[in-house]
């Protein structure tokens, strides 16, 4: 028999059922008011960890973004959490807001932008040999800052280390996501983002085994180990080892932060003259030639207006011209950039006769060339330049803007084109070697991006309206090899910068010696 359709309101009797089924239907409601309220506290959480001061200017979200402390966290945000929120967000109800938030992400970072952030986040603490703990808490190089890591955060970073093989650099960074895990926050990253805290004590108890003796956790606990601790961790994957291995991790964590730094800090490898240079400890030479004075030699111009200029070396020259930009060119300059939405990645070697793309790693500004006098600011920071120079500049009006990323840097390079790789019509087509570079600093920086010659320990921080110029080639055309330099990573701030490179047939009749 096909089943036959109630009818209700043919008895008040009948309809008595109604109540019933009403009734349970509004249990059911109240069971899925209390998972909707869970969801909804959990994002009102995720929207308060949203939250920062509103910033009105170009000049205060340039700020912001600045500090890696806010750019990474943002980019990893971006990258690896908003995805997963939009999915739980869908689990509730697809509305036309969850269509558009999946619009906008698809042209949010890459996994490759976040490489590129990972590794200009992991230059920054090798460069100036950070501590992670330090980090997570707000401080660079001394100095403490607002801004804070998070347990995904700090995952991420380990995570990059492990897949890099460094182990070493991957262990405190592990520890620090799981003491961060455990505030309130923590029951979110699990039910949302799926970074529970076992994942993290497995992928840290594997971590430490990799990083072997004597690494801190070895040192902390010399007699407590379990003799079978290193086959339990290898095999943490297993279920019936974690509870082993999470014991001794309880205990090992237990311990002085403090203390297992110190023990690490005395397994570190010595710091390269580079990184010294970079970190500020080489002394500032002072010896009688090197000298500041105004500069009223090159042009008649001069003679009403010298400019400030401070000797920083002979052989190959380095001087350093203080105040010579003024704030309405960098300006205009800035936002002609802003507003060009087609600027282009620069190169780590951005040499006349190289153009083979780097590794992604070295993929660390943006590039934006003002061609021609097109620019009003152009003819007149071109004779500024030929002023402070000497050198003949006309037929060479390019001027290059470049501007520098999360951890931005520029390794170790010379300007000039090695002889050996010079092609046969390189002084026909390219106008000869570079015999001299210009950096014009269109920025302050808070902290790092100083331009370092490891060979002759000197060592220039940028200031904004400074110009640092110094020679490539010496006075036989001939390539200088103390001319070798390097950008230190940038660690706090947004780096701008113009430069140029001045040829060497250009100046026939500056610099007869060399034609």
């Amino acid at each position: 028999m096909e089943d036959t359709e109630m009818i209700y309101s043919s008895s008040v009797l009948s309809m008595v059922k109604l109540l019933e089924m009403e009734d349970s239907l509004k249990d059911n409601l109240e069971s899925y008011v209390q998972v909707m309220q869970t969801k909804l506290d959990s994002i009102k959480l995720f929207q308060q960890m949203l939250q920062r001061e509103t910033m009105t200017t170009l000049e205060e979200r340039e700020e912001f973004m600045g500090n890696p402390l806010n750019a990474f966290p943002l980019l990893r945000r971006l990258n690896q959490d908003w995805p997963k929120w939009l999915k739980y967000l869908r689990t509730a109800i697809a509305t036309k807001t969850t269509n558009a938030m999946e619009k906008k992400l698809k042209s949010g970072p890459s996994n490759e932008d976040l490489q590129v952030a990972l590794k200009g986040f992991a230059r920054i603490e090798s460069f100036y040999d950070q501590e992670a703990a330090d980090m997570a808490k707000g401080d660079l190089l001394g100095q403490h800052f607002g801004s804070q890591l998070t347990a995904p955060d700090c995952f991420a970073l380990a995570d990059f280390y492990y897949n890099q093989t460094q182990f070493a650099r991957c262990t405190p960074w592990y520890r620090t996501a799981l003491r961060i895990h455990q505030s309130s926050e923590g029951k979110l990253y699990e039910k949302v983002l799926g970074l529970k805290r076992k994942k993290i004590y497995k992928k840290y108890a594997k971590a430490l085994v990799m990083e072997g003796k004597p690494s801190a956790f070895y040192l902390a606990m010399p007699n407590k180990i379990n003799p079978e601790w290193e086959t339990l961790a290898n095999q943490v994957a297993v279920e019936a080892n974690y509870r082993s291995t999470k014991d001794a991790i309880d205990e090992y964590l237990a311990g002085d932060a403090d203390i297992l730094q110190q023990e690490a800090a005395k397994h570190k490898p010595k710091p390269s003259r580079l990184e010294r240079g970079c970190r500020g400890q080489w002394q500032r030479k002072s010896s009688p030639p090197l000298a500041c004075r105004y500069n009223r030699e090159y042009s008649a111009f001069l003679l009403l207006a010298p400019l400030k200029m401070e000797v920083l070396n002979q052989q190959p020259l380095i001087v350093l011209y203080h105040e010579v930009l003024y704030e309405k060119e960098l300006r205009a300059m800035r936002d002609i950039a802003n507003k060009n939405a087609t600027m282009q990645d620069g190169w780590t070697r951005m040499h006349f006769d190289q153009r083979v793309k780097p590794e992604p790693e070295d993929r660390v500004l943006k590039l934006h060339i003002f061609q021609g006098n097109s620019e009003s600011f152009s003819p007149s920071i071109n004779r500024r330049i030929a002023d402070m120079t000497g050198l003949e500049v006309q037929g060479n009006n390019a001027l290059h803007l470049s501007n520098y990323g999360l951890g931005g840097y520029f390794n170790a390079h010379y300007d000039y084109v090695d002889l050996t790789k010079r092609p046969a019509n390189y002084f026909t087509e390219r106008g000869g070697d570079v015999l001299a570079t210009v950096l014009l600093y269109a920025s302050d920086v808070r902290l790092g991006g100083a331009v370092v010659f490891p060979k002759l320990k000197i060592s220039v921080e940028p200031k904004k309206g400074n110009a640092l110029i110094w020679d490539n080639l010496n006075n036989a055309g001939d390539p200088d090899k103390l001319s070798k330099h390097v950008v230190c990573p940038v660690v706090m701030g947004s780096r701008w910068t113009i430069y140029k490179w001045i040829n060497e047939q250009q100046q026939m009749l500056k610099r007869p010696c060399l034609a």
